[in-house]
């Protein structure tokens, strides 16, 4: 069975070599836990890795139930949201990828926007704030029961002051609710007519001349800057796709080369 292929703990006490030979009564019991309204999670562990750039990253271990828990509620509140969210979002989405993402900004790019913002918020999954967070679930789904759910389902019960912040990497939510906060800038930008393209929190913002990109980049700031976050200011750059850039680890660069001259337009 599959199950044998996972190691850990199902539970507190319960190792997966016992949940595969009997997997039945542990799901079962799970799946009446979540119906009742019982089902409390672990509290997860807590490892920190080594990112590429020096820095570290913690990352929260939960235990399997907990994941397939997790799972579950990712499953029936991203069937409600997926369809409505904005068309510039690309990361962790049913049916999208980072190849859907890289030749939707080649195409803008090669359609005569070739002076790109290329974004990225700071530390976003760990600065989100949790309040905001949670009322943007419940108007985006139109439901405050929605909100309570990911507040049981992460443990945060009894943590939940205007300065709690971060989303638990690890989480199998997590991405899920990055998109979530972030669909008022998906928004903002298409009320302003920016070909946007956004991976989780990398994303690039496209337009015709050096000066639009620089302004438009600032009002992205601003707008950030509302939602409690930050623009990361050492990978947030004004770029001519006339010359090769990274995005999403794949080589952008235009092929419209009469739409990327002059190299600084005003």
């Amino acid at each position: 069975m599959r199950y044998k292929r996972y190691r850990g703990l199902w539970a507190n006490r319960m190792p997966m070599s016992s949940v595969a030979n009997d997997p039945v009564g542990p799901i079962l019991t799970l799946a009446e836990a979540l119906r009742n309204g019982s089902y409390r999670p672990t509290p997860p562990k807590c490892i920190s890795i080594a990112k590429a750039n020096g820095e570290r990253r913690d990352i929260k271990v939960y235990m399997i139930r907990d994941r397939v828990a997790q799972r579950a509620l990712l499953q029936a509140l991203q069937a409600r949201t997926d369809q409505l969210m904005s068309p510039f979002s690309y990361g962790y989405r049913p049916g999208r990828g980072v190849k859907d993402a890289v030749t939707q900004a080649k195409a803008f790019i090669d359609a005569g926007l070739p002076w790109v913002v290329d974004a990225d918020i700071e530390r976003c999954f760990d600065a989100i704030p949790r309040q905001a967070l949670l009322k943007e679930v419940a108007y985006r789904l139109q439901d405050t029961a929605a909100s309570d759910l990911v507040t049981q389902y992460l443990g945060w019960q009894g943590d939940l002051t205007e300065q709690s912040i971060g989303i638990p990497q690890g989480s199998v939510l997590a991405p899920w609710l990055c998109n979530i906060y972030l669909w008022r800038l998906d928004d903002d930008m298409r009320k302003q007519n920016v070909s946007m393209v956004r991976f989780a929190d990398d994303f690039l913002l496209m337009t015709a001349t050096r000066c639009m990109a620089e302004t438009v980049k600032n009002q992205c700031a601003d707008l950030v800057s509302t939602m409690r976050l930050r623009l990361n200011p050492s990978k947030t750059i004004v770029v001519n796709a006339v010359k090769p850039f990274r995005f999403l680890g794949q080589w952008l660069r235009t092929t419209n080369l009469l739409a990327a001259q002059p190299l600084n337009p005003e």
